[in-house]
């Protein structure tokens, strides 16, 4: 039985699966060496039990403002972006390991110093980002489960609207 109380609870899984094969070692090795690197800290409840917010202008010193991209897939958006925005910081979440790896294959290749990574789900995030930190959020696919029985499987609903609405700046 779950107490409705503990943070530490499960969630329903909005995503897919976790991953498909083995990485190959040069991925691996990214995931190993470099995924640390530019993971955001303070999001494992067992770090931060009592979820205290996380400052994420200090992960990403003299970014003007903080954007955040939901489930990045291979990194592509997220690497054009951080390119075309040098001064914004950009955070991405994703679930899934093989888009991860592929998109600090590209961080590392573009050399690029304003992103970050979570490789869990964004909620993790959401819920300890300080009110209004955030300047811009993209989720580009926010249905990919079309069909009525995978409704329970979306991101966007009453919840996460309400982190999402708390998380951003106003206007």
């Amino acid at each position: 039985m779950t107490d409705e109380t503990d943070t530490t609870r499960l969630r329903r899984n909005l995503y897919g699966r976790r991953r498909s094969h083995a990485l190959r070692p040069g991925m691996k090795a990214l995931m190993e060496e470099f995924l640390p690197i530019l993971a955001v800290p303070g999001l494992d409840p067992a770090e931060n039990p009592a979820r205290d917010p996380v400052d994420l202008a200090a992960l990403l010193p003299g970014a003007k403002e903080i954007w955040l991209e939901v489930g990045f897939g291979g990194g592509e958006h997220l690497i054009a972006e951080a390119k075309a925005n040098p001064d914004v910081g950009l955070i991405g979440c994703e679930h899934y390991i093989d888009g991860v790896a592929k998109c600090l294959a590209s961080v590392e290749r573009e050399g690029l110093s304003n992103i970050r990574v979570h490789p869990h789900d964004a909620r993790d995030l959401l819920d300890v980002t300080q009110e209004g930190a955030l300047g811009r959020v993209y989720l580009l696919y926010p249905d990919p489960w079309p069909k009525t029985r995978h409704h329970k499987r979306r991101f966007m609903g009453a919840g996460n609207l309400d982190l999402l609405a708390r998380a951003m700046r106003p206007g």
